[in-house]
């Protein structure tokens, strides 16, 4: 069974300790020129715009409840999902992957059948910004391959259908597709990688 720690954000099956896509990731993006404050409120916000969404897409969410700053975000929602037709399929899901032994948390699996060219469920991450690059589409395919070994799927998610969503301050979205299929070996690498650092250096 797989366990969440939220106050450390460490990750458990069946209580021994796996490693989770942003830790496995972090030596990719380096944040160390980012004030310590800037980095928190940024966190901050993208918690909270991950909650609204969540709450959306369980049809719980009070518009009136948001503060002033997420009244442009929840615009850009509306707006991507009107534009895309999104049908949410599943939102903030915890995955497992069972043979590779990592878990995290995907924030959308959803349809669009508005946006041509792409056919059946798709995986979508929610940024605050795109600061992180190519390592996004990294962390996405960790996800997809993870729900797609997860024995209760309800749907396989083609490695093509990956998009980070990044929803702005002056009310409008934007919406990357990541398709390349070497996207999930070069994420094992990264994988390889760390597990030899944390046994021959710790971690």
């Amino acid at each position: 069974m797989l366990t969440f720690d939220p106050i450390e954000h460490r990750y458990f099956w069946d209580g021994e300790p796996v490693p989770n896509t942003t830790r496995i990731l972090a030596g990719l993006v380096s944040y160390d020129h980012i004030p310590r404050d800037v980095l928190e409120r940024a966190q901050q916000e993208g918690n909270a715009i991950h909650r609204m969404i969540e709450l959306d897409c369980m049809d719980d969410l009070d518009i009136g409840a948001l503060p002033d700053w997420m009244g442009a975000r929840y615009d850009a929602w509306c707006k991507f999902k009107d534009d895309t037709g999104f049908e949410c399929l599943a939102s903030e899901r915890q995955l497992f992957h069972p043979s590779q032994r990592y878990a995290g948390t995907a924030d959308l699996f959803g349809l669009m059948p508005k946006l041509k060219g792409v056919k059946g469920p798709t995986n979508i991450d929610v940024k605050r910004s795109f600061f992180a690059g190519a390592a996004i589409s990294l962390q996405l395919s960790s996800y997809t391959d993870a729900w797609n070994n997860t024995s209760s799927k309800e749907f396989r998610v083609p490695e093509t259908n990956r998009f980070a969503l990044r929803l702005d301050a002056d009310g409008k979205y934007r919406l990357l597709r990541f398709e390349d299929r070497n996207d999930f070996a070069v994420w094992t690498a990264q994988l390889i990688t760390y597990r030899w650092k944390e046994q021959h250096h710790g971690k």
